[in-house]
């Protein structure tokens, strides 16, 4: 809007027409940088250069890689023998010496505290919480009960040392007719031609796919068994098939929501009718493409009154009804996650470099995902895929359903969390049960397996479910390894930012043959599909005389 002209005692007539040559001709013309450069900020701020932050992430990359052979090698053979909860313990510690003395790097540190200990592990307000400077102040402070922490540790962390080997040839009585299951769900955006007379038109649809693989040593061989539902009833196709009227009734993002907790819905469904009550044995192992995690897991959306609100809360139920079929059965239900965005692992292995391996090291400034890193400190080029017996691995950290719905930091303990549920049901009609039942059953364990020669080959995070009817954590994830050396590995290829080679993931082969599948499957039911949505607008057509 431009400014208002302050008037002087010769403007008489109000409406004086105005020259526009005249003003654009007399105007100043700033750049985008010189706005930026007149723009007010806070005394002894630097101005934003996106070009230079840039320019640093690669930069920092580059040198993570570059020290794959020395500098991560010499942390790989420490960490073998380092304390993991301890090793924690002491990075939290010394993210809050150096928040509370005001560094200069106060802000990200507190950013990477939170990171770990909040949104990794999971810890409330009881035990860790960052309390930033008032307005105009500089003074940091951290709550940081020491005996909460260092319980907390001691509950969600498994195995003694933060690196350490993992032998499957510890596994008494191992199974060997060993039954893998794997899944994925597809999705496909697609539109049904609609035959006017004038005008071509066409009305789009989504629509979900789940498919499925079993595995198992059949005479000596591999052998795959495809499942899948080639036919989808209706009641299916209310969850798969997201039609043109969600976008009329929903928000933009209510809209992506809803189609994404609609992948949740259906691979949920395939997982518990196909492979989890599969009519001869359910399988030993389900290695799920993805997260275990649903992916809207707030309370507040769960109660939202719309289809995304109906979508949330079908996901929930689903999720809860496969845990609960999965500890009935003692299948081991495990997510292979490509998708890391986590830095829980990543950010203690840099704090440790600079204070144990190279003085020089940053952290704080640009940490990679755990998924990146991981991949690059497991991998090794002596590893051996034909011997996979052993195999270099993280230690196991719980996290939980709740962490993942960030009820903790709403809370100051999880001890509350009964009294939170009630005053919520008490403004709603809608049923938190099945919410609340996730909750105190949906604990996992993720870790990360080195089976590769080279970073070049990027790690999946493993994380399965957990009840103590399940026996030793450690027990389970000697079985993965035990599943993985069953089936081996694939390739899932991707293209990475400035690589001379395409960057491949590592995942088990059967959750590859699932992908696969269910992408081959999905496009033959969106095609059903259309033929379906077609014949019922047949019938809304008037008949000819």
């Amino acid at each position: 809007m431009p400014r208002k002209v302050k008037r002087t005692n010769a403007e008489a007539d109000p409406q004086l027409p105005l020259d526009f040559e005249t003003l654009i001709n007399n105007a100043q013309v700033l750049s985008k940088e010189e706005v930026a450069a007149q723009s007010p900020r806070q005394e002894g701020q630097p101005s934003y250069d996106p070009i230079a932050q840039t320019a640093g992430y690669m930069q920092r990359t580059v040198e993570f890689e570059q020290a794959w052979e020395t500098t991560i090698q010499a942390a790989r053979e420490q960490l073998l023998n380092v304390d993991a909860r301890q090793l924690y313990f002491d990075f939290f510690l010394d993210l809050k010496r150096q928040i509370e003395s005001n560094s200069p790097q106060a802000l990200r540190l507190a950013h990477l505290l939170d990171l770990v200990a909040v949104q990794g592990l999971g810890m409330g307000r009881d035990k860790l919480h960052v309390i930033k400077p008032s307005r105009g102040g500089a003074r940091w402070k951290i709550h940081f009960d020491e005996s909460l922490v260092e319980a907390h540790l001691n509950s969600h962390i498994v195995g003694n040392h933060f690196l350490h080997i993992v032998d499957d040839r510890e596994i008494k009585d191992q199974n060997l007719d060993f039954l893998i299951g794997a899944s994925d769900v597809s999705q496909h955006r697609s539109a049904v031609p609609v035959p006017a007379r004038y005008f071509k038109r066409s009305v789009p649809f989504v629509l979900n796919n789940a498919a499925g693989t079993l595995f198992r040593h059949q005479d000596g061989e591999p052998k795959y068994d495809n499942v899948f539902n080639p036919k989808p009833d209706e009641e299916l196709l209310r969850w798969m098939l997201i039609d043109p009227s969600y976008q009329d009734e929903l928000e933009p993002e209510d809209y992506q929501r809803c189609t994404s907790s609609a992948m949740d819905v259906g691979q949920y469904k395939f997982d518990r009718e196909f492979l989890l009550k599969a009519a001869k044995r359910a399988p030993d192992i389900i290695f799920r493409d993805g997260s275990l995690f649903p992916q809207d897991a707030y309370l507040d959306n769960y109660l939202i009154e719309n289809k995304r609100g109906d979508f949330t809360r079908e996901a929930i139920k689903e999720l809860l009804d496969c845990l609960s079929y999965a500890e009935r059965v003692e299948v081991i239900y495990c997510g292979v996650s490509k998708n890391v965005q986590l830095k829980v692992y990543s950010a203690v292995v840099d704090w440790y470099i600079a204070k144990n391996i190279d003085r020089n090291w940053e952290i704080g400034n640009y940490t990679l995902n755990d998924g990146q890193a991981m991949s690059l400190l497991l991998s090794s080029p002596s590893f051996i895929e034909s011997n996979l017996h052993q195999a270099l691995a993280t230690c196991l950290i719980r996290r939980s359903f709740t962490t993942r719905a960030n009820l903790h930091t709403r809370l100051i303990s999880l001890a509350e969390l009964d009294d939170h549920f009630r005053r919520y049901q008490e403004r709603t009609d809608i049923d938190i049960k099945p919410y609340k039942s996730l909750c105190n059953l949906g604990h996992f364990y993720m870790f990360f397996i080195g089976h590769s020669k080279s970073p070049q080959q990027q790690l999946p995070r493993y994380e399965f479910f957990y009840t103590d009817s399940f026996g030793s954590v450690s027990t389970i994830a000697q079985k993965v390894l035990l599943a993985l050396r069953s089936c081996g590995f694939t390739t899932d290829h991707d293209h990475s930012f400035m690589a001379d080679k395409p960057i491949t993931y590592l995942i088990p082969s059967v959750t590859q043959h699932a992908h696969h599948l269910s992408k081959h499957v999905g496009s033959y039911i969106d095609t059903a599909t259309g033929a379906w949505i077609m014949s019922r607008y047949a019938r809304l057509l008037p008949k000819k005389s």
